[in-house]
């Protein structure tokens, strides 16, 4: 019985002799004097004297970091890592429900820590994610909600980072990045008045530059930790001693958005081997058995292998010394669900440590820790780049979660843009700001199975859907199947609550009846919008709705899907008729890619393009035609090489040439700058690797590919496409089949410069030639070939914000590249097209002589530019193979699939589920710019804005709509190029929450990366926004006044201080004269609440 069995999941199994324990040899006669010891023994551990603790008898557990010289201070900071969705759902996660695919209960680990924090002052704690913290916070008596704030104010449970999950950094945009960061701190500051002050990134998959600029400086974090940074910086900086430093990544902001940064050693955020006493991840661990009349006695074992890990850390972080200040991380993935082996246990490493004197330990907590670390008043070297990709072997490129689950990523996408226009539709309109939310609620709406316990405004279940899926096993795509199912029901249920906001605005803005009909369209890329189709079919007129999010005018290409070619299209206030023409919906290649709407999706569509100011809601009214003859284009084929003559579709501003022969792309011509590049686009895919490290949900590795990936496999037989032209005074298109999974549309519209191509692509075949053997999985590109001499160049942007400029590593064997990776002097890309992918957002970008070749987004995906003059973006992946790194599932995405514990004919039960249907079908656009290099940034930055923020479409039956009247504008002028709002808010309190960002960094352009005036005090059109009576300027996620932040915001020292750069010095002040005018610099984000009468 007394047989020591447990042993720690952090330390590799191997076979142990059952008779001996912590190297000690046991004999019987030992266990016979023990048992007899048993009926006397008392604890030879020192009791306290007296009644002063009554806690924590036995063991002395105060204490804090000490001046000393020479000795170290152990933070032990307790911790847990609480995924909100990845194996399980975030509901499931949180009550501890289908533990046959991982044991986690997050509300027993909160439940405990509180009992064991209140059980000794000493002990600490730090949690992360608000979406669990939240919850559980609701479920608390009134009683339990004094304890709990007792214990903040005291500081034993402290909240870092503070986001409503612990967002990706490669696929998030930086305005979801501030609304999951926002929407955390909101609560945090209402219910504790607590201000989170340090970033814990600890799982995301690589490190952006954003985050350190955007999402730690500007929101007042004094530092950031993190794990998961490449293998060989790793490597370098243990190597350095310079896992902590100061992180400035932004040229642009420079100093002024820099921050202390430390990365973990190991790349791990649990405890340091031996040392974790979980019961439900570590079985426990071996516990610290400290009674001196026990045989097994091991207390002095851990005393020394604790002082041998501290030393071991210390001289990894810090050059010339050996810090004095380290942190052990106590806890791991979902653990402390019984915290009570975990303290009573770092009780007695904490007493005996501090008895044998070597070193100081105590409880802390990463806010601790900085304090800490800012006494001590180093110098600590500069890091200019970012950490992306991520690699954490020499074959294990973290790159293909920047583009798997491409369908759940652009619906995340959308539905933030979304979010964005239905909260300026609410303000604008003045309605009243829980009016939905509240009825839903009362009701019972089926959409408040996804309620967050928190909703007290119409837009919250929506922002806590959109907060959600930034996490870093959500939008990245790794995480199984029936979880990435949950979280796109939780961004339409979400939706349906915002959608009655946003019809009840439009009806009040166009004076339409209570409770008229207004449908909202979001299946425009499925060709579905059955109003419209209704109403067409029956021969009757309906209006379209276009509202403006953008801060500019736009002129905007709206297609409507209709039943019949015979409308016309007329300006709802001046009635005057608006160049219209109906084409075919767009165009699929084969029956195999039917869209999961594809019964109800029209086969026709009007097409026309919009008018519209800033923030404008504008009516057009589309009529029955009395015309006898169709209105559709004209189309013709080009027939492959029997016709010699190019295919070019052009309008004013641009010219695009198409080879008949191939079918492919030829050339783009800018007709207003008069560039002109030959450039070819096509469809391939690279084979994945099903040996050693394979491809799935997080890493791409293909297989059997040269270097470069040029040998790879077009998606066509021949490498060819048909090609099919339509031609209108609108729009005109060139429309290719390459297979029966990839179609594609390029189009021109009227007045617009960029060339839109609308991919298709989709199911991916997974089987041989004799449909019966599985195929390894394709990872599909879109590959754009140019005759630019960018040479290893490459350019993306960091989640919106900066554009980064990429070198491209040697792809020669063993190379040693001594410039591909700043941080690290001589790097060896052991995977060499793997390892040249980057996420990118927004954009991407190559420039040369000849001019620059942008290519816009509208979702994350990975690119490279794996020889000069080229982009190829991944936009789709179907991997049959796991790839080891815990998600346990391959990236199969079809139909559907089968419960994850089913019974087959034979009555055998398995365990992980089955696929139904065919693949996933993916349809999205990219869109393409040629410019000369000197105005490449006013054509990228306009477009991600105009991606991002997409306008609402509804429309209004003819019975409904009202007589012409003129356009809703909220804005009273376009704001200047380089400035656009990004959140404009209503609170409840009647205040007005108001984000404005300048879009250009330094050197991006002559004109307009410069310092702009924007004038607060005169933006709105509408009476209850006219003048603002007060304006107070916050920190980015508004939880403070700015001027609060930057006071208690401390700088540690960089080695270059004297001579860095702060761009932000000139730009503070506050709002000036009659219209309260504020100045921008180039990059940075104000936040202002403004209050009206």
């Amino acid at each position: 019985i007394l047989w020591p069995r447990l042993q720690s999941k952090s330390t590799p199994k191997k076979p142990r002799d059952p008779s001996t324990f912590a190297g000690v040899k046991m004999r019987p006669w030992v266990l016979v004097a023990a048992l007899a010891a048993l009926t006397w023994s008392t604890h030879a551990v020192p009791l306290r004297g007296g009644t002063e603790d009554p806690f924590v008898p036995g063991c002395i557990t105060s204490g804090g970091p000490t001046e000393e010289p020479g000795k170290i201070n152990v933070h032990l900071v307790c911790h847990t890592h609480d995924d909100v969705g990845w194996l399980k759902t975030v509901d499931q996660y949180y009550y501890g429900a289908n533990n046959s695919i991982q044991h986690a209960g997050v509300q027993y680990i909160l439940d405990t820590v509180v009992s064991e924090c209140m059980a000794n002052p000493d002990r600490k704690f730090t949690y992360v994610e608000q979406a669990f913290f939240q919850r559980w916070w609701t479920e608390q008596t009134p009683a339990m909600k004094v304890v709990v704030q007792k214990l903040v104010k005291n500081g034993q449970l402290q909240f870092i980072n503070g986001g409503w999950s612990m967002h990706d950094e490669a696929c998030t945009h930086f305005v979801s990045m501030i609304e999951n960061t926002a929407f955390g701190h909101r609560f945090l500051k209402e219910q504790f008045g607590y201000i989170p002050r340090v970033g814990w990134q600890v799982d995301p998959f690589g490190h952006s530059a954003t985050q350190a600029t955007l999402l730690s400086a500007e929101v007042g974090f004094e530092a950031l930790y993190f794990a998961r940074i490449d293998w060989q910086e790793s490597k370098q900086r243990i190597k350095d001693k310079a896992m902590e430093m100061i992180w400035r990544p932004s040229e642009t902001l420079g100093s002024s958005a820099e921050v202390f940064t430390g990365a973990f050693l190991f790349d791990g955020y649990g405890p340091p081997p031996g040392f974790c006493f979980d019961q439900a991840q570590c079985n426990g661990g071996f516990p610290v058995m400290d009674d001196l009349c026990m045989e097994d006695v091991n207390v002095a074992e851990y005393v020394d292998r604790f002082v041998e890990t501290a030393f071991k850390y210390a001289n990894s972080t810090r050059k010339g010394a050996t810090a004095q200040n380290i942190m052990f991380l106590m806890g791991s993935d979902f653990q402390y669900e019984n915290a009570d082996g975990w303290y009573k246990n770092l009780d007695k490493i904490i007493h005996h440590v501090n008895k044998d004197g070597r070193v100081n330990a105590f409880y802390s907590t990463p806010n601790d820790y900085t304090d800490a670390k800012f006494k001590e008043q180093i110098e600590f070297d500069v890091k200019t780049d970012d950490f992306m990709p991520l690699a954490d072997s020499a074959h294990s490129y973290w790159t293909g979660f920047y583009t798997s689950r491409p369908a759940l990523k652009r619906y995340e996408r959308y539905m933030a843009g979304y979010l964005q226009a239905a909260r300026q539709l609410q303000l604008l309109a003045d309605l009243q700001v829980n009016t939905h939310v509240t009825a839903a609620l009362r009701g019972g709406k089926p959409w408040f199975r996804y309620w967050t316990g928190m909703d007290r405004h119409d837009m919250d279940p929506l922002a806590a859907a959109v907060a959600l899926n930034q996490h870093h096993d959500a939008i990245t795509g790794t995480e199984m199947q029936h979880v990435a199912y949950d979280y796109a029901a939780r961004l339409a249920a979400g939706g349906a609550v915002a959608d009655l906001a946003v019809q009840d605005a439009l009806r009040s803005l166009e004076k339409l009846a209570p409770g008229a009909e207004v449908a909202l369209c979001k299946l425009l890329n499925e060709s579905v919008c059955e109003a419209s189709q209704t109403a067409s079919a029956a021969g009757e007129g309906f209006a379209v709705l276009v509202y403006n999010p953008l801060s500019q005018s736009r002129r905007f290409p709206t297609r409507i899907p209709v039943a019949t070619p015979q409308l016309t299209v007329k300006d709802g206030e001046t009635a005057t008729e608006v160049p219209s023409t109906v084409v075919d919906a767009t165009k699929i290649a084969s029956s195999e890619q039917a869209m999961q709407n594809q019964g109800k999706a029209s086969k026709l569509e009007l097409v026309f393009m919009a008018e519209l100011g800033p923030f404008e809601l504008k009516r057009y009214v589309v009529e029955p035609s009395k015309a006898k003859q169709s209105v559709r284009a004209s189309e013709e084929k080009a027939s492959g090489a029997k016709d010699k003559k190019d295919v070019t579709i052009e309008n004013e501003l641009v010219r695009v040439t198409f080879d008949s022969k191939t079918g492919l792309l030829k050339s783009v011509a800018n007709k207003a700058d008069g560039t002109e590049v030959a450039v070819s686009q096509n469809f391939f895919w690279y084979e994945s690797a099903t040996t050693d490290q394979k491809s799935g949900a997080y890493i791409f590795r293909p297989n059997h590919t040269s270097p470069d990936g040029q040998d790879i496999a077009c998606a066509s037989a021949d490498c060819r496409a048909t090609l099919e032209v339509v031609r209108s005074a609108v729009v005109q298109e060139v429309r290719q089949v390459f297979s029966a999974w990839v179609a594609q549309t390029v189009r021109v519209y009227a007045g617009r410069a960029d060339v839109e191509l609308e991919w298709t692509v989709g199911p991916v075949p997974h089987e041989g030639d004799a449909g019966k053997t599985l195929h390894p999985g394709k990872e599909v590109i879109s590959r754009f070939s140019s005759d630019i001499a960018s040479g290893d160049a490459l350019y993306t942007d960091s989640n919106g914000r900066d554009m980064l400029l990429r070198h491209r590593c040697s792809t020669a064997p063993n190379a040693r590249d001594k410039h591909c990776r700043p941080s690290v002097p001589v790097y060896n890309v052991t995977e060499p097209v793997a390892g040249n992918y980057f996420p990118v957002n927004t954009q991407a970008m190559i420039t040369g002589p000849e001019g620059a070749m942008t290519v816009s987004v509208d979702r994350s995906q990975g690119v490279a530019s794996m020889v000069a003059g080229q982009l190829e973006l991944m936009v789709h992946r179907r991997v049959l193979e796991d790839d080891n790194r815990g998600v346990a599932e391959p990236l199969n995405e079809t139909q559907s699939i089968s419960p994850y514990d089913w019974v087959d004919d034979k009555k055998v039960v398995h365990h992980s589920p089955y696929r139904i249907g065919k693949g996933l079908v993916v349809r999205g656009k990219h869109r393409l710019t040629i410019t000369s290099s000197a105005r490449a940034a006013r054509s990228y930055r306009a477009l991600q804005s105009e991606i991002y923020y997409e306008p609402l479409i509804a429309v209004v039956p003819s019975s409904g709509h009202a007589p012409s009247r003129a356009a809703f504008q909220g804005l009273q002028a376009d704001l200047p190029a380089n400035v656009e709002i990004l959140t404009l808010e209503k609170q409840e309190d009647g205040s007005v929450l108001l984000r404005v960002a300048h879009k250009f960094g330094i050197n991006e352009d002559d004109a307009l990366a410069v310092p702009v005036d924007v004038p607060l005090g005169a933006l709105f059109t509408v009476a209850h926004l006219a003048t603002p009576i007060k304006i107070k300027e916050l920190s980015l996620s508004a939880n403070q006044s700015r001027k609060a932040m930057l006071a208690r915001r401390r700088r540690f020292m960089a080695k270059d201080r004297a001579t860095a750069k702060n761009r932000f010095e000139h730009y503070e002040e506050k709002p000036r004269g009659e219209d309260a005018i504020i100045t921008l610099a180039p990059l940075q984000i104000r936040t202002f609440k403004l209050f009206f009468e």
